[in-house]
């Protein structure tokens, strides 16, 4: 079914219809009537297709309105109800009222919360790149650090999700100073030579004037931050899950020669919202390969400082055994929850049950503070703590089903 109304350059919405019956709807004039009357309303839900389903007769003359608003550089979108059997969104009953709607994303039912019919989607104008615009619709922003941010983009054609993180050369170089294009050129180069399902895949890379575009995969679960903070303690068989993917993530870059050098729970993406998800290593902007005889070469200091090894710290010299130390405080962030975390950080470990003893083994290995005494991810592979063989093999169906690629044995070297 064709998208009814005009292109996206104007447009501040998106309705992808969650049921094929209901047409896709690109939003561009201030408001929008759906309802069963087409002389009533802006989008008519009445076609054959849809007369036949079993909740047409739930569906009222003029059911729902769309509005956008605009206050000079900011819009206010809202979804008024004013049918005889309300709607849902998002799972609110929403009845002769009117909401606004606040997220990049919701859910629209109509009559009954299970008749889920729209998924709407905010848009936000431009990405002002022809080869981006031609294939995506630029959505709402994911997040924002100093010099990049990340807004969702929305294929025209296959409806597929995609992060592009947009990098302001300007800021950029007051950050890092004049060599600012090589640090670009490593970060894009790097994430781009890697291929791992448990590493989001970069695709192109375009090179504007003022600002450098990264099309990447999209994690609809967000990151494992979010989850720690949004939630609750994580529990073993969780836990295990997600780690035992970036250590295999982490084992496959270290055999590369590449140091990632920024292992925190930001960086690390999940694919849904599911309590076992397809985790993902992210954000190479300190990634770095060793390519010296001498094994701690790197003496610059990089990363997150709750999570950075006391090599990296002190400038010591550090290579790839910085990231099984960044890994070991992921870990522990992880299980022990953020607030105790947050309190006593590597401290915390003592809050750890002795009856954790693979856990408890793995962590003060991987926090070893003597970076020659501290295993390598080859070497830690071999502890007891990753022989749950039906947890990698419950790993190994997640991945070959959502992406269709093959989990090679972790354990080979």
């Amino acid at each position: 079914m064709a998208v009814q109304s005009c292109s996206s350059s104007s447009s501040w919405g998106y309705l992808e219809p969650l049921l094929p019956i209901y047409p896709k709807i690109l939003l561009s004039k201030p408001s929008y009537i759906f309802g069963r009357n087409p002389a009533e309303c802006d989008v008519s839900l009445n076609s054959v297709e849809l007369k036949q389903h079993e909740y047409f007769v739930h569906l009222s003359s003029k059911h729902f309105i769309l509005e956008s608003i605009e206050n000079g550089s900011n819009r206010r979108i809202t979804f008024h109800d004013i049918s005889r059997n309300g709607c849902f969104v998002d799972g609110q009953h929403v009845h002769k009222r009117k909401i606004l709607l606040r997220n990049n994303e919701h859910v629209v039912s109509l009559a009954l919360n299970e008749n889920k019919v729209y998924r709407f989607i905010r848009l936000d104008g431009l990405f002002n790149v022809i080869n981006l615009d031609e294939r995506y619709m630029k959505c709402g922003l994911l997040g924002r650090g100093s010099f990049a941010a990340v807004s969702l983009a929305l294929s025209h054609m296959t409806h597929t999700r995609r992060a592009i993180k947009i990098i302001n050369k300007e800021q950029c170089e007051k950050q890092i100073g004049p060599g600012f294009s090589k640090y670009l050129y490593r970060e894009v180069s790097i994430h781009g030579s890697v291929d791992h399902p448990c590493i989001l895949r970069r695709y192109e890379v375009y090179h504007e004037r003022f600002d450098l575009f990264v099309e990447m995969e999209y994690a609809s679960g967000g990151s494992l931050y979010d989850r720690i903070n949004n939630s609750y303690i994580m529990d073993d068989e969780e836990v295990k899950f997600i780690f035992y993917q970036i250590a295999f993530a982490l084992s496959y870059l270290h055999r590369l020669k590449i140091v990632h050098r920024d292992i925190k729970p930001a960086n690390i993406l999940l694919m849904s919202n599911d309590k076992e998800t397809v985790a993902k290593l992210s954000d190479f902007g300190v990634a770095k390969y060793v390519y010296a005889s001498s094994k701690y070469l790197n003496t610059t200091i990089a990363g997150t400082q709750t999570y950075m090894a006391p090599e990296v710290q002190f400038q010591t010299g550090h290579s790839t055994n910085a990231d099984v130390w960044s890994f070991g405080m992921t870990l522990l962030n992880a299980y022990v929850g953020e607030s105790i975390f947050r309190l006593r950080t590597i401290r915390s470990i003592s809050s750890i049950s002795n009856n954790k003893k693979d856990l408890k083994d793995i962590l003060n290995k991987t926090l070893e503070r003597n970076t020659y005494a501290r295993p390598d991810m080859s070497q830690l592979l071999k502890y007891s703590w990753f022989r749950d063989l039906i947890c990698v093999q419950r790993i190994q169906q997640l991945i070959q089903m959502q992406t269709g690629k093959h989990l090679n044995d972790p354990f080979e070297r």
